[in-house]
């Protein structure tokens, strides 16, 4: 039996991070280009750039501000059930019990009717004993559609589950490596 080890998804920050380094940049940039302004005597152009330069900070601040309240939501897949993180909430959905995987909107399903099923990016689980959970997989980075796909066939297919790692095998589940991006794709 091949493992191909642990498959937890997180949302990557690199796009956010890197945003936030442009910003700092054309900041220091303004406020350079100002400095220089008011040496030359062009004082109401350094005005200019010095106002812009206070926007561009306050772009920086509210990107560090959105990196630092960054969901801590992880999506973990092994072969004996689902895991999904968020902050300090531990979810687990053991793959016998996993009824329903759906994007469909959960709203008022008395009032809807067949054609008119909305799908929404929230994923809604439903398990035994009329349980359910729903989450936004790309706060954990990945593809609704593709998410649904792969819980589905996990559920359904025990021999792609026995490639996975148990979950009590890894005894902290923040430890474990992660598979980070933006929005993608997962596969096994």
């Amino acid at each position: 039996m091949v493992s191909v080890g642990d498959v937890i998804f997180a949302r990557s920050t690199r796009s956010t991070v890197l945003f936030a380094g442009v910003a700092l940049g054309v900041a220091l940039w303004l406020v350079a280009a100002a400095a220089a302004l008011v040496v030359t005597a062009h004082v109401p152009a350094a005005l200019v750039l010095a106002m812009l330069a206070v926007v561009a900070m306050a772009v920086v601040a509210r990107t560090v501000r959105r990196l630092r309240r960054w969901p801590a939501s992880r999506l973990g897949f092994f072969r004996d059930r689902l895991v999904l993180l968020h902050g300090r909430t531990e979810l687990h959905a053991a793959w016998a019990q996993v009824q329903t995987v759906t994007l469909a909107d959960q709203g008022d399903w008395a009032a809807s009717r067949w054609p008119e099923v909305r799908l929404t990016e929230r994923l809604t689980i439903r398990l035994d004993g009329a349980r359910r959970f729903s989450f936004r997989p790309a706060t954990c980075g990945v593809d609704p559609g593709a998410c649904r796909d792969l819980i589905l066939r996990l559920r359904d297919e025990p021999a792609l589950r026995d490639k996975l790692r148990d979950f009590a095998s890894l005894p902290d589940p923040s430890a474990r490596r992660l598979h980070t991006g933006d929005l993608i794709r997962p596969q096994i």
